[in-house]
């Protein structure tokens, strides 16, 4: 990876529009389509990365949106790649609900638009667990569909260190709870990136989507995906989070003061009732699933010191709770 490789380039957002609307045309058939009936939107994720940024383009005629481009910012970006390969290797119906790949241009690809709001959104403003667990369980009933779409793999600690190890440098931490449930991971097909932002809720019909499968691979340690998804939405319920700081988060999560760890225990159960998984080793996959995030998210040239990975990875590993509030060693 070169600086050049790196450096960010102009993308002319009308010519990708012009690309779009002409594979659009060729895909379905559609004769010629007056300006008029065309409208784009355009957006750049707002985030600390400073590196292999994308923006997005969104193609609609006569109002309704019929592709979304997703174009890098740099020279290289392998990753964009990746995830189109993956996508195109799904077998209809896709799992998680994910887009459909369409047309590869502009050093990226299109893919359908998948309608409704972020998972962050929805859960704004929800004030009761019934009301998060309802918008949660589509996600969660998603994570189970994809890690038991794949055959099945007959782990063993080895292969399940051996797995890691794609994931971290040093996927063991000399702590007996993580490194056990670590040694006895479900291998499945795994995201790898599925925080709530990554989850599309459709509230016509209370369906949930997931977005962005840059870190996807085959065979992963399955859990970390529920892990991700179910802790990282404190975020969206904690809004006041910044302010209070990642111990207060953290006491939130797991003291059993806050409803919200109710909601946690639910979470798990269900997805270990559909993975046959126990939860509470699938809540000890915390410190790993965070070492990998603080791991990726450093590759991509951002810092993580603003980010609740670390201090929940080392608190979680000091003493290991359990969601109903009671901690032991």
């Amino acid at each position: 990876m070169t600086a050049a490789d790196l450096a960010e380039r102009t993308v002319d957002t009308d010519e990708i529009t012009r690309l779009m609307l002409a594979a659009h045309r060729e895909r379905t058939g559609q004769g010629e389509v007056s300006p008029e009936r065309v409208h784009t939107s355009t957006w750049t994720p707002a985030s600390a990365r400073k590196v292999r940024r994308r923006t997005f383009v969104r193609l609609d005629i006569d109002g309704e949106a019929v592709a979304v481009a997703k174009i890098p910012l740099s020279h290289s970006d392998p990753k964009l790649a990746g995830e189109l390969e993956v996508l195109r290797s799904f077998r209809p119906p896709s799992p998680l609900g994910c887009p459909a790949p369409l047309d590869e241009l502009g050093g990226g690809f299109t893919m359908s638009y998948l309608p409704g709001v972020d998972l962050p959104t929805a859960v704004a403003g929800v004030d009761t667990p019934d009301g998060l667990w309802r918008v949660l369980r589509p996600a969660v009933d998603r994570v189970v569909e994809l890690h038991r779409s794949g055959p099945a793999v007959s782990s063993t600690p080895e292969l399940a260190l051996e797995t890691a190890a794609c994931y971290v440098r040093t996927p063991e931490f000399g702590v007996r709870h993580a490194d056990e449930a670590l040694r006895t991971a479900l291998l499945a097909p795994t995201h790898g990136d599925l925080g709530p932002w990554n989850v599309r809720c459709d509230p016509r019909d209370g369906t949930a989507r997931v977005l962005d499968f840059e870190d996807y691979r085959a065979t992963g340690i399955a859990a970390m995906d529920v892990v991700n998804l179910l802790i990282t939405t404190a975020l969206a319920v904690f809004p006041d989070y910044p302010d209070r700081g990642f111990d207060w988060l953290y006491d939130r999560v797991f003291d059993g003061g806050h409803w919200f760890g109710s909601v946690l225990a639910r979470g798990l159960d269900h997805y270990g009732a559909g993975t046959g998984q126990r939860p509470g080793r699938v809540l000890d996959l915390l410190p790993f699933t965070c070492q990998w995030l603080i791991e990726r998210i450093e590759a991509e040239g951002r810092d993580t010191s603003r980010l609740f990975y670390r201090p929940f990875l080392e608190r979680y590993l000091e003493r290991r709770p359990t969601v109903n509030g009671s901690n032991h060693v």
